[in-house]
């Protein structure tokens, strides 16, 4: 028997049991994504995470970030500022949804739909939840393999922070708050630089230049809140091709983010505009892409006898344009629209949890979506949950997948569908805690099905009608505290096999990671974190002919010393064994680097 129908049989029987029970939902917490869905229960059952921009490491690009859940693979092609594709449990790179406060911040100008990762600093940031799974009845298009949600708010401390590094890496941030007994506000701003290195050996160095800028604000109204966010970005960048030095070869990306929204006690709304602004310089050849993003959701929260439940509408008004001139153009000029309406709701009685959603989607361009999540819960005993559940996501084609065209006969498909994918998984999660130690685990076995994958062959782009691509694995998380000790540990197993049976590129079969804190005493904390990306398959970077690669891992460790109240000392070096080794293939990682920062809090 498959394990997809196993856990299917696993699922519909355990939901079936959980039926027959019914009552409120009390859980009072506070949620991440208010407009979205009614109560903490709501993602009790939904396989999420929460990463911290790591207050031990000196890197806060949300790739580096995400690469401490096992969940995630993050490549990125050479040092600190080359782009960076995050696989999301296996899926493919343009699979996983980002958003900011739950809008998406999607850049409706590449390509195939990949979020770059590597040129996003999130120092503002909260806190990176982490969704696994398709999650589109949640999010909409996108979130085929997963979505990653960056929350913000106004800052609780005032602090600046100097920061210098190898390859003469400089760094400042400041976080500044105002407060009074109905709002809060704040300003985030950051600016990092460096001389970077060469992905090609013997090259130039590939240098980098970012600067974030953000403001926060919360108010009390009537009956609810009202808050704000805006996000600035500007990230420059010298860029290296696969295996070839290019001394003149760079990347200009601006992005400007405006969101308002209102969380009550019924009635939520949110009301976002997004703008991605890219230019490629190679010499004479100006590449330049632009697209922009016009979001609003109205929602509704209440209950129905013991079931309480969330029912609204979400709009998205999108365009891209780009031009390539040079040797090679291409170009895209359009736009679209999606209209969607979604309800979600929570069930719960004594040891029993049910919950789901289902979410219909209506594009200018395409077909409607309609999209579903069901998921269970039982608590066996005080220390053990089981958890089951099913969820469907779709990705819509691009802008340019669908009516972009160059000059070497690349044409788009205007017939293109969108790419499906449906979710089966089932777990336990453990917490247990006494005067001594704390652990918290889950284990998670999970398969994924995407029909009508979108490939490129004979000069455009067309659906995989033939097979499904199909994803099997586990991951596993724990974090163990024993006085002034925590140890996390991180695994995921995967098998990604395309249509033909062939397991994909640049997903490793095993992937971990452990990190390990230790407070020695009331100053100072040591730390230690070790990465293993396992054998896998990659592509040749001048053969482009696909090959079998080894395992790689690699050590970094640092501390953290507090000289008074005031003042706090970091120091870390990444890549202790200076371990020589390229990810992906062609594109030489950094060796080893250390970085040391001071933080002021005023």
């Amino acid at each position: 028997m498959s394990l997809k129908n196993t856990l299917l049989k696993l699922i519909l029987i355990f939901s079936t049991v959980i039926s027959t029970f019914s009552a409120k939902a009390e859980l009072e917490i506070t949620i991440p994504v208010q407009w979205l869905y009614p109560t903490g229960l709501s993602t009790s059952t939904v396989n999420v995470d929460t990463v911290w921009p790591k207050n031990n490491s000196n890197s806060f690009v949300i790739g580096d970030v995400l690469n401490t859940n096992s969940s995630i693979t993050s490549i990125r092609s050479g040092g600190k500022g080359q782009q960076t594709s995050v696989f999301t449990r296996g899926t493919n790179s343009n699979h996983t949804l980002f958003l900011i406060n739950g809008s998406p911040i999607t850049d409706h100008s590449t390509t195939n739909g990949l979020f770059d990762a590597g040129i996003d600093p999130v120092e503002y940031s909260i806190g990176i939840d982490v969704y696994k799974g398709s999650q589109s009845t949640f999010f909409g298009s996108g979130a085929i393999g997963g979505a990653v949600n960056i929350n913000t708010a106004p800052t609780v401390t005032d602090e600046a922070t100097l920061t210098h590094g190898s390859n003469n890496t400089k760094g400042i941030n400041v976080n500044k708050g105002w407060w009074n007994n109905s709002s809060s506000y704040s300003i985030k701003a950051t600016q990092d630089e460096s001389d970077g290195y060469s992905v090609v050996k013997g090259g130039d160095k590939d240098g980098y230049f970012y600067q974030t800028l953000n403001f926060d604000s919360e108010h009390f109204v009537n009956n609810g809140m009202l808050k704000s966010t805006i996000v600035y970005r500007n990230s420059e960048t010298e860029l290296d091709g696969s295996g070839v030095d290019d001394a003149d070869y760079t990347s200009d990306a601006k992005f400007y983010f405006y969101q308002m929204r209102y969380e009550g006690n019924n009635w939520n709304w949110v009301a976002d505009y997004g703008v991605h602004d890219r230019q490629y310089v190679n010499g004479a050849e100006i590449d330049d892409y632009n697209s922009d993003n016009k979001h609003t959701v109205v929602s509704y929260t209440d209950a129905v006898g013991s079931v309480d439940y969330t029912i609204g509408t979400d709009l998205q008004f999108y365009s891209a344009q780009f031009e390539n001139r040079g040797s090679y153009n291409s170009s895209v000029d359009k736009k679209a629209e999606n209209y969607a309406t979604f309800i979600n709701a929570d069930w719960e009685y004594n040891k029993f949890v049910i919950n789901g959603g289902v979410r219909r989607d209506w594009n200018t361009l395409h077909d409607p979506v309609s999209t579903y999540r069901l998921g269970s819960s039982y608590k066996l005993n005080d220390i053990m949950t089981l958890v089951a559940g099913t969820s469907t996501g779709y990705k819509a084609p691009t802008l340019y997948e669908m009516y972009g065209a160059d000059n070497f006969g690349y044409t788009g498909n205007p017939d293109l569908k969108e790419e499906k994918a449906v979710t089966y998984e089932i777990g336990i999660k453990t917490y247990t805690q006494d005067k001594w130690y704390t652990f918290e685990s889950k284990s998670m076995f999970f398969t994924t099905e995407i029909t009508d994958q979108i490939n490129y062959s004979n000069s455009t782009y067309t659906n995989d009608t033939d097979g499904k691509t199909k994803i099997n694995g586990w991951d596993f998380s724990s974090r163990t505290q024993v006085d002034n000790s925590s140890l996390k540990i991180g695994l995921m197993y995967v098998s990604a096999q395309d249509s033909t049976n062939t397991q994909m590129t640049r997903r490793p079969w095993w992937q971990a990671n452990i990190g390990l804190d230790h407070q020695i005493n009331d100053k100072l904390n040591i730390w230690y974190d070790w990465q293993y990306y396992g054998k896998h398959r990659d592509i040749h970077p001048t053969t482009y002919t696909t090959v079998d690669r080894e395992y790689q891992h690699f050590t970094n460790v640092g501390a953290d010393y507090l000289v008074d109240d005031n003042l706090l000392i970091k120091a870390s070096i990444e890549n202790v064994t200076n371990l020589d080794f390229e990810r992906p293939y062609g594109y030489k990682q950094p060796e080893r680097t250390f970085s040391i920062s001071l933080k002021y809090l005023f």
